[in-house]
């Protein structure tokens, strides 16, 4: 009987689906006991029933990575007439907790030990790290504190992507959800005043006719004045349609009410207005002959992303890529692939664009300057490096944040889990021994052009690293123009 394969979605063709099997120890005569998957999986002891993990709502088998919460066990007997019923059980758990506080301390101190990538723990005495923490264990009332004291001790080594984390030891209730409007206010004339309306965002509606400079009078009924807490009305308030009153004087003639859709996070929307009016900046200052991309992390989405820009731009004569804020992931390789490519052939028919044929098309064949800030992080510093290693381009902003190691987790006890570098991140050269050059931990990738943007830029709206990026991208691009496909039909 295959029962291993009821571990989680059986391995299927086409023509089956998943479940679970008996099989001859032959490899023959195979038929279906039960269809459907069966998370967690455990037979009883004659192999006649198993049991299962399922979602309390449905009884079907999760279809997430999560935990047990929310889920039910479930029990599956195999003979027919074949029947599935929840098991309710109850038992009582005792915890000791100052145990359980010092187990975790104990074992989070030799995660690292074993884990860690140098086996001389940074030239630090671990052991004497230990013994200087270990007493204040006998201080811990919470997880926080344990929390607090590991990550305490795991700093002495001076190491990024460490840490100890995990479940509060209470959790409140959330009470209430702050609305968002998708504007900014600020007192003036005694009321409050528009100043900026996000881009795209849920006030950025023709139907809405709001600009920046009008009055907002009531939010929800409720008459506002300036100096007032309307932050208390969207957090209380039952409607996800908020009506708006707003007038373009402050005493309010000729006033509207306007019902909003408002949201509870900005964090998507201004990040679009960021990248949308940068490549505004870029677009004007070069005449649409540079191309702008921001890479938020080092993820799947945002290689997709990557990937979907440069087919947009390949046509372009440059590129600045920007991965300030970048905060990290593991997709360079995919990334520098795609960057590092040049075009090297043409495949046209007697008719269509020119342009068409290229190949590869997913490049783009001009200046690629990069750019960078203390606040690239992680796998946002390996990309630059590895732009600077194979030549790619130039690099402008200011150092990067110097906390490159590949990490893992490891498990504990009461489901938290502390982080262990098992990698550490050195550059090619093979001019060294074993070809290792610049351990980019504690490094911060420098830039070839220094420019950092000033607290009183960033109030003014400035980016003079930004700008310094497109001078930089159209300096190059005078020096070495781009591509020249012209529409001139003829074939050589």
């Amino acid at each position: 009987m295959d029962l291993s394969r009821g571990r989680g979605a059986a391995t299927t063709t086409a023509e089956e689906s998943a479940g679970l099997f008996a099989i001859g120890i032959d490899g023959r005569d195979r038929r279906t006991l039960a269809s459907g998957s069966f998370p967690g999986m455990r037979p009883t002891f004659d192999r006649r029933a198993i049991f299962f993990r399922a979602s309390a709502a449905t009884g079907q088998a999760p279809t997430g990575r999560g935990g047990a919460q929310g889920q039910e066990v479930h029990r599956l007997v195999l003979a027919s007439p074949q029947r599935a019923e929840r098991v309710s059980f109850s038992l009582t758990l005792r915890v000791d907790r100052r145990a359980e506080w010092k187990q975790m301390f104990e074992e989070a101190w030799r995660v690292m030990k074993y884990r860690y990538y140098r086996a001389d723990m940074n030239g630090y005495d671990w052991a004497a790290i230990k013994a200087k923490y270990e007493p204040l264990l006998r201080y811990v009332g919470t997880n926080e504190d344990l929390y607090d004291l590991g990550n305490a001790m795991i700093g002495e080594m001076s190491s990024s992507h460490t840490g100890v984390s995990g479940p509060a030891t209470r959790t409140p209730d959330r009470l209430y959800t702050t609305r968002l409007l998708g504007f900014e206010l600020e007192p003036a004339a005694g009321r409050y005043r528009i100043n900026h309306i996000y881009r795209d965002g849920p006030a950025d509606k023709d139907w809405l006719d709001l600009k920046v400079g009008d009055y907002v009078l009531a939010i929800d009924g409720v008459d506002i004045k300036a100096g007032d807490n309307y932050w208390k009305i969207l957090s209380t308030t039952s409607n996800e349609y908020i009506p708006v009153k707003v007038s373009k004087t402050p005493a309010g003639e000729g006033a509207k009410v306007v019902r909003i859709a408002s949201v509870t996070n900005l964090g998507n929307i201004r990040y679009e207005e960021f990248v949308a009016n940068n490549r505004d900046s870029v677009e004007k200052a070069t005449g649409g002959q540079i191309a702008y991309v921001h890479i938020r992390s080092m993820d799947q989405t945002s290689l997709e992303r990557f990937r979907n820009e440069i087919d947009r731009y390949w046509n372009k004569n440059g590129i600045i890529i920007d991965v300030r804020y970048n905060t990290g992931g593991n997709i360079d390789e995919q990334l520098l692939d795609i960057i590092e490519r040049r075009p090297y052939m043409f495949t046209n028919p007697r008719s269509g664009a020119r342009t068409w044929g290229r190949r590869p098309q997913q490049a783009i064949a001009g200046p690629k300057v990069m750019l960078i800030n203390q606040r690239s992080f992680s796998d946002g510093e390996a990309t630059p490096m590895g732009f600077r290693t194979l030549g790619l381009g130039r690099i402008v902003g200011t150092p990067t944040a110097g906390g490159v190691i590949w990490t893992g987790s490891y498990a504990l006890v009461n489901g938290g889990s502390v982080r262990t570098p098992g990698s550490f991140a050195v550059t090619y050269d093979p001019t060294k021994p074993n070809n290792y050059g610049i351990n980019l931990e504690n490094y911060g990738v420098p830039p070839d052009v220094w420019v950092q943007n000033t607290p009183a830029d960033e109030v003014k709206g400035i980016d003079r690293e930004l700008q310094a990026a497109i001078d930089e991208v159209m300096r190059m691009l005078k020096a070495s123009p781009g591509q020249k496909i012209t529409t001139d039909d003829r074939i050589p």
